[in-house]
């Protein structure tokens, strides 16, 4: 099958991601607040502050428009294993964004493989920092399962895992290092360097478990 990584499409994705970062704020609260609402530990939170300054700089409407080949492929890979469903354009998944600077169709596919509403829901939910909190959870969920982690369950490998999965298992490469740097970084912000070599709780591969906690009136309702 001819790929859709037309040239075309990439122009069609960038022009709808121009729309929306002039169109204010999606999510329904900041970053801090969805990091307090949620149940996790003090050292938890600090690494989400840390985690999430490294990728948008106090941004919770970040867009990188840089990542949009990668996140167009990786929704590709999907829609072709039949994970994603095909029931948006390709190139409305072509950028990575939010607090945590998500790839959509990954982090999506990850939180909630099993559930078609969510799966189809605009990409940019990731600009939502609850939302976007919900899949980060969800997705060290999955992280935690890998036996590269388990080898060595600390938050620092678990912050190479987001960084490439692969770094868990070898730390060696210019960019893991840069990862690592930039961990150092983040956390000394927070004043929270200790926690680097201290194992994490363990995490839920479910990002509806999380999302009713961020999103407690739904729940109600």
């Amino acid at each position: 099958m001819r790929s859709l990584l037309t040239a075309a499409g990439v122009g069609l994705g960038l022009a709808l991601l121009a729309r929306t970062s002039s169109a204010g704020p999606i999510g329904p609260d900041t970053r801090e607040a969805a990091i307090r609402d949620v149940e996790v530990s003090q050292d938890a939170r600090a690494w989400l502050l840390a985690k999430s300054w490294i990728e948008s700089r106090g941004n919770d409407q970040a867009v990188n428009l840089g990542d949009g080949a990668a996140a167009m492929q990786a929704a590709e890979r999907l829609q072709g294993d039949g994970r994603l469903p095909r029931c948006r354009p390709l190139e409305e998944y072509g950028f990575s964004g939010g607090a945590w600077g998500l790839i959509p169709a990954i982090f999506l596919v990850v939180a909630y493989p099993d559930d078609p509403e969510m799966l189809c829901a605009d990409p940019r939910i990731v600009l939502s920092p609850r939302e976007s909190l919900a899949m980060v959870l969800a997705y060290a969920g999955r992280l935690q399962k890998k036996p590269e982690y388990r080898a060595d369950p600390t938050w620092e490998t678990l912050w190479l895992g987001f960084q490439r999965p692969a770094f868990m298992a070898d730390r060696t490469s210019e960019r893991a290092q840069k990862s690592l740097e930039n961990m150092r970084e983040g956390l000394a912000r927070y004043g929270a360097s200790k926690i680097a070599q201290k194992k994490p709780p363990v995490f839920l591969e479910d990002g509806e478990f999380y999302r009713s906690q961020l999103f407690p009136e739904r729940k109600a309702a």
